[in-house]
């Protein structure tokens, strides 16, 4: 029977503050990941929740910058029936935890973020972008989980007050990058939540980002590219009054 993960060491060796326990509890994860067990949303939540914390405490920008890739890349040799549960688990604890990351620690969980839009992307191509997958993955960015709405979750949603507009943002600015660096993407619907910020997003600002987003040139030619956005133009333009800027 598989051990409890409350019981497992490398949950709180994650959070240690020597790189070689890291490292080693990171190697030990990646075996547990991927042995074939089923995980319950709370084992999942309390992983993440570790990663987290192991991020916290790495000091250094080349270090921090390579454990990032290796947490990442954790989610490369998942099975398929794993990758949206684990995924699921990342945002939810980004999210939930964003507000508490101080000014000077925010820089390394901007490019967690930047590596994980990236390996998710890689993973998606490794399976050929299954429809069932990429579908899943667009649902959880927009804050969907398993059918089911859920607050909390979604890094591209429209409406969810409890995603820090900051997260959009920067999923925003690196979702071009880390898609144009694979292949094979035209035409699946990639772009979708990035539509949806364009047509829904709470704020003109978060709008017209959307709108940049899907007009960079990078996506010339392909079918993602939005053709005449005119309309969408002219909704922000009747007058909107948001406040004054801070």
């Amino acid at each position: 029977m598989a051990p409890d993960i409350q019981e497992t060491p490398f949950v709180k060796q994650l959070a240690a503050n020597d790189r070689p326990t890291r490292e080693k509890a990171l190697s030990s994860l990646q075996i547990y990941l991927c042995s074939g067990r089923t995980f319950t949303t709370i084992e999942l939540l309390k992983i993440w929740k570790g990663l987290f914390f192991c991020i916290f405490h790495t000091d250094r920008p080349i270090p921090q910058q390579r454990l990032s890739k290796s947490l990442a890349s954790l989610i490369l040799p998942l099975p398929t029936t794993l990758f949206l549960p684990f995924l699921h688990a990342f945002w939810k604890t980004i999210i939930q935890y964003w507000s508490q990351i101080p000014s000077l620690r925010l820089d390394k969980y901007l490019y967690l973020l930047r590596q994980y839009i990236a390996y998710s992307f890689t993973y998606l191509q490794q399976h050929a972008w299954d429809k069932e997958l990429v579908a899943g993955y667009l649902d959880l960015l927009e804050g969907v989980y398993k059918g089911k709405s859920e607050d909390g979750i979604g890094g591209l949603s429209t409406g969810d007050g409890k995603v820090p507009d900051g997260v959009r943002y920067h999923v925003l600015d690196v979702w071009v990058d880390g898609l144009v660096e694979r292949e094979q993407w035209e035409g699946v619907g990639i772009m979708r939540p990035v539509e949806g910020l364009k047509t829904e997003g709470r704020t003109k600002v978060m709008r017209e980002r959307a709108r940049e987003v899907l007009s960079d040139e990078r996506l010339q030619g392909t079918e993602e590219r939005t053709g005449d956005d005119q309309e969408d133009r002219g909704r922000d333009e009747v007058g909107e009054f948001e406040g004054f800027a801070e």
